[in-house]
């Protein structure tokens, strides 16, 4: 049997311009969160609050608060931002005004429902916003009783909104609790259990999900532990600030007392990219000085992807490979490579501005390691989120039957897309050249890889290249 990609003249049968997810090297997510202390334009109208316990500021006021705001931004090198008592989009604007690179930054808003305070959240990213996505879930409605009367609340501080990062769904919520005082209580329960509900459905549609707002609770009470997921089947959330010294550990001060308010909590399926991060700066607890009576949290996460550097006799390629994309291939294609089975194997397969294609022993195109692998393109879940095929992009070679791939893998040699129309959704895509383009485009039958080898963690990357892959 021979391993091939499906043959370059059915690609031909129909055109398609697809789109490339995933990003080149290690992303680092860092999501700031700020409780910015009734930032209202100098704008009439306001909430009931505002003139009477609140000055209304002046324009000069106003556009330093903004200001200041994005330097606060700019300097932490936030990507994700979370704003809590914010007035309206206006404020947002302003804000995204003053940053350093404002094209970067989108914007997500669902004007809320709090008419006293006109306080509400948003959302400040760099990454892509899935566009209708952004909601402050105005049918969501939770019930809870005060001295045996029933009652009902639909929060109204709060956002949730889907962004991609790495080809993946991610869900956020931003939210701002009710006080704690008087008979509140049952009504803040109430609150979390609706934040709760969104948190389990982002994560029963395989969402990585992120929590976060003024909770004004602190932890270990029924509100954070409701909201971290204690009492039900769930995964429970991490508290990010627990890698915070003990003594620094708090947002708020109040009457002398020190409380952690703001709380940033993410889902167990990020709990590897949050330890990813040096601990000392996985999270970080931030004075803003008279920009809020609360203290800033900034959260750290990193998704690395594990590189892969072909030493050929042409010259050195660099591949990143994608664990999440394609579990059970990378995991396969690692164990190869330790077990320096590629080391010495010839490429013996090139189709001109199709393919290169390496990894059989044999080279005949019909050896393997004497083993197979389930062909991940099959499960609907990995196949959404599988880069599609284009110029550089890594996929392993199969024979007819789904779960055939073994050792051979293949790299797209041409820019169109069209070109791989009827190869993407019928092969495992788990890579990518990052470096050494150039290189793979001399690549002939015959060429050999000479040693195939993981790059290490803390090891420069090779000097470009030549051409290299768009992103």
């Amino acid at each position: 049997m021979h391993y091939k990609p499906v043959s370059a003249i059915f690609a031909a049968i129909c055109l398609m311009l697809c789109s490339f997810g995933s990003a080149i090297g290690d992303i680092e997510i860092d999501i700031f969160l700020l409780n910015t202390e009734f930032f209202f334009d100098h704008k009439e109208p306001h909430g009931e609050v505002v003139g009477k316990s609140v000055p209304v500021p002046t324009a000069e006021q106003y556009e330093a608060k903004a200001k200041a705001i994005a330097e606060l931004i700019d300097t932490h090198k936030a990507n994700i931002v979370g704003l809590v008592e914010v007035e309206n989009r206006a404020v947002l604007e302003r804000v995204k005004y003053y940053l350093a690179s404002p094209d970067d930054w989108q914007i997500a808003f669902d004007e809320g429902r709090d008419t006293y305070t006109g306080q509400d959240v948003a959302l400040l990213t760099k990454f892509r916003v899935v566009p209708g996505s952004a909601t402050n879930f105005p049918d969501e409605r939770e019930i809870y009783f005060v001295d045996g009367q029933e009652r009902d609340v639909n929060p109204s501080k709060i956002l949730g909104v889907e962004l991609r990062i790495d080809n993946q769904p991610y869900y956020v919520l931003i939210t701002h609790l009710i006080s704690r005082r008087g008979s509140n209580d049952p009504k803040r329960l109430a609150q979390a259990n609706v934040v709760r509900r969104q948190a389990v459905k982002g994560m029963m549609a395989d969402k990585n999900v992120i929590v976060m707002g003024d909770m004004n609770d602190t932890p270990a009470t029924p509100v954070i532990n409701r909201l971290r997921g204690f009492d039900d089947i769930w995964g429970d959330f991490l508290q990010t600030a627990n890698a915070v010294e003990a003594d620094n550990r708090y947002t708020y001060i109040y009457e002398g007392e020190k409380n952690l308010l703001d709380h940033l909590l993410i889902s167990p399926s990020l709990r590897d990219e949050f330890r990813n991060v040096e601990k000392v700066k996985r999270c970080e607890i931030i004075d803003v000085g008279e920009l809020s009576d609360h203290r800033a949290i900034l959260a750290r996460l990193r998704i690395v992807h594990p590189v892969v550097v072909l030493e050929t006799n042409k010259g050195m390629v660099e591949m990143e490979l994608y664990p999440d994309v394609a579990p059970k291939t990378v995991a396969n294609f690692v164990k190869l490579i330790e077990m320096e089975f590629y080391d010495g194997i010839a490429f013996h397969r090139y189709v001109e501005n199709f393919v290169i294609q390496g990894g059989d022993p044999e080279g005949s195109g019909s050896g393997g390691p004497g083993w197979t692998i389930p062909g991940e393109f099959q499960n609907p879940k990995l196949r959404a989120k599988m880069p599609r095929h284009r110029k550089g992009v890594v996929a392993m070679a199969r024979a007819n039957k789904p779960d055939s791939a073994g050792s051979q893998f293949y790299i797209c040699l041409d820019a169109k897309p069209s070109r791989y129309f009827s190869l993407n959704s019928q092969y495992t895509t788990f890579g990518k050249v990052i470096a050494g383009m150039d290189v793979v485009d001399q690549l002939r039958k015959g060429d050999v890889m000479n040693t195939v080898r993981l790059k290490e963690k803390n090891e420069e990357s090779a000097p470009p290249t030549g051409e290299q892959t768009s992103q």
